[in-house]
């Protein structure tokens, strides 16, 4: 989970970390250095957050497994570990720094009106270098998958998979049915500041009660839970795939950029890949495995020819199989909320820059560099004649303050007199609100650019084509708004940050409806919680690429496991729900579901 708003000065804390902190963990001696071979078993294209899981359940047993991977290793960048670091990995080499085609509907405040879309390119994949928010979503939303026809994949049968990935470290719910106890990933109990508190108490006095978000309902306050291991990162790569990096039957190539799924009558024999400027071509006895991603899975397919015919043969590309590959992209627009407070209980940069809590880190494994720099989150079902039962609405309350540092890395991609007027409002003295809609009706494309595989492909969320997602985000400031009116909050002195200026709002009367509306056009981000382009479903349903087994359609032994696959994107954050859905996969594919 990634902020648009709320970051502090990437290049500033960079530099500072790397002139302070003692070496960092390093990748065993050679071990992506092996020979490649010409066959292997499995091939996994993309060792991130899913396939990272994939990998080490598959070498569990004899068979080979090759990880395709474009780029580097997690540890080439310390920030990958340090869980407060997270937000300095943000545009750097550890990021595919992807950008929307200029918007129609929103970003009107952004120059080109082109969307800034974080992407993980390194080992763990934007699992490495996300907010580590351990949320699987509403139990209603994996009813519904299945109800549609994603057989196998109702919320009773993917909790056993849920509870696979976790070793839960949270005392409290230690006993709970919907908790795991032995997984890979430690789940742990996060607050980064003292404005938790606060946080925690004003949704209890507009009649949220603290919940487990993971349990059996999502509706409420939810303390922060982490994917956090002894004050560091537990990623998919960290905690999965690092400790059976050793396994004979497992190899990784990192660096690796694949640009087609070699496709012979029907069936998929193997990956293309370019590494150190040479053009390499492995094959695969049993299957290709696609976890590339909600932009890259759908980019490398169509690269391949499996994908919507007309847009192919526009570019000259042999099909294999006609398939809706790229649409229905989801994701969660973003509207962020700052205020400012009377106190200093927040973060920023002069206290990230202090020498004593730098040292209590060091020394002590303590402070909030250990902590993910979210406290807390909030739920509702704000559409109350919506039939759907899963929540809709996601508040993520963000300590780090509404400074200048922030608004020059932050705001870098909008139109210049935006980012100026908006640094006379600055103050370290403050917080943010992220107002997360988690089931908009807009929904977007990936396509390619051209037929040149390392040509980034044109990404269209195309946020607020639907007016209703306008409308649900005007509940939710409404809903947000209440929070002001708390004892908690007025003890704070809780002040709203305005955006709105001259030519982006400020001819509007402030706190009405349309004023909000025009905010929200105007100002809206992306949650980087992509979904949904290589869409599951029956095997005769006509919007869906890959069946409940997520082989594709049309295509033998090729696979797709990554969060691209999501019948609809989940009510929360996608991390946990990627991982679940590659335990399942390997479980699947380790049981004999054969393409």
């Amino acid at each position: 989970m990634f902020l648009g708003h709320s970051l502090l000065n990437s290049v500033t804390i960079a530099n500072f970390l790397q002139n302070v902190l003692p070496p960092g963990p390093k990748d065993p001696p050679g071990v992506f250095n092996r020979s490649l071979r010409r066959y292997y078993d499995y091939i996994i294209v993309g060792g991130g957050s899913a396939g990272s899981v994939l990998a080490a359940r598959l070498t569990e047993d004899k068979t080979s497994v090759l990880v395709v991977e474009a780029g580097g290793s997690d540890l080439e960048n310390e920030a990958t570990v340090i869980p407060g670091a997270w937000v300095t990995l943000l545009r750097t080499k550890q990021d595919w720094n992807y950008h929307s085609v200029p918007q129609k509907y929103s970003s009107f405040a952004m120059e080109k009106k082109q969307i800034y879309l974080a992407s993980g390119k390194m080992l763990g994949g934007s699992g490495s270098m996300n907010g580590m928010i351990m949320v699987r979503g509403s139990r209603h939303d994996y009813d519904e998958w299945a109800r549609q026809g994603c057989k196998g994949w109702s919320y009773e049968e993917v909790l056993p998979y849920f509870k696979m990935i976790e070793k839960i470290q949270i005392p409290a719910l230690s006993g709970s049915p919907y908790r795991g106890t032995k997984g890979q990933i430690v789940v742990t109990p996060q607050k980064s500041t003292t404005l938790e508190y606060f946080y925690r108490k004003a949704a209890s006095e507009i009649g949220y009660r603290s919940v487990d978000c993971n349990g059996y309902s999502e509706i409420g306050y939810c303390p922060t839970q982490a994917n956090i291991k002894d004050g560091e990162r537990c990623s998919s790569t960290a905690c999965y795939l690092r400790p059976v990096m050793h396994r004979r039957n497992l190899q990784i190539s990192i660096n690796s950029y694949v640009t087609k799924v070699l496709i012979r009558r029907k069936r998929a024999i193997g990956v293309q890949f370019v590494k150190g400027g040479r053009k390499y071509k492995v094959y695969a006895r049993k299957e290709v495995i696609m976890s590339a991603g909600a932009f890259g899975s759908p980019h490398i397919l169509l690269l391949s020819g499996v994908g919507p015919k007309k847009h192919l043969r526009k570019l000259k590309i042999p099909v294999h199989a006609d398939l809706p590959v790229g649409n229905n992209l989801q994701d969660h627009p973003v509207l962020i909320m700052s205020y400012s407070i009377n106190t200093t209980l927040n973060t920023n940069v002069n206290k990230f820059t202090d020498p004593e809590n730098v040292l209590d880190y060091i020394l002590h494994n303590k402070g909030f560099y250990t902590t993910p720099l979210m406290d807390g989150l909030m739920f509702d079902k704000l559409d109350k004649t919506s039939p759907s039962k899963y929540t809709d609405s996601q508040d993520i309350f963000v300590p780090i303050a509404f400074e200048r540092p922030s608004v020059v890395n932050a705001y870098s991609d909008y139109i210049n007199k935006v980012k100026q007027e908006l640094l006379t409002r600055t103050t370290d003295s403050s917080f943010d609100v992220a107002l997360f809609l988690l089931h908009p009706k807009s929904k977007g494309y990936v396509r390619l650019a051209t037929a040149n595989p390392f040509r980034h492909p044109l990404l269209d969320p195309r946020f607020l084509a639907d007016p209703y997602d306008i409308e649900m985000l005007l509940k939710m400031i409404r809903w947000t708004q209440q929070l002001e009116k708390t004892s908690s909050w007025r003890s704070l002195d809780v002040r709203l940050i305005r955006l709105d200026m001259e030519g982006h709002c400020g001819e509007l009367e402030f706190n009405t409806d349309n004023y909000w509306r025009c905010i929200i056009r105007h100002f809206i981000v992306s949650g980087l919680h992509p979904t949904s382009s290589c869409r599951m479903g029956s095997k005769r349903d006509p919007t869906a690429v890959v069946d409940p087994t997520l082989r594709v359609k049309g295509i033998k032994n090729l696979r797709v496991v990554d969060a691209s696959v999501m019948r609809n994107v989940i009510s929360g954050n996608t991390y946990s729900p990627t991982m679940m859905i590659a335990e399942k996969a390997a479980d699947m594919i380790k049981r004999g579901t054969k393409c």
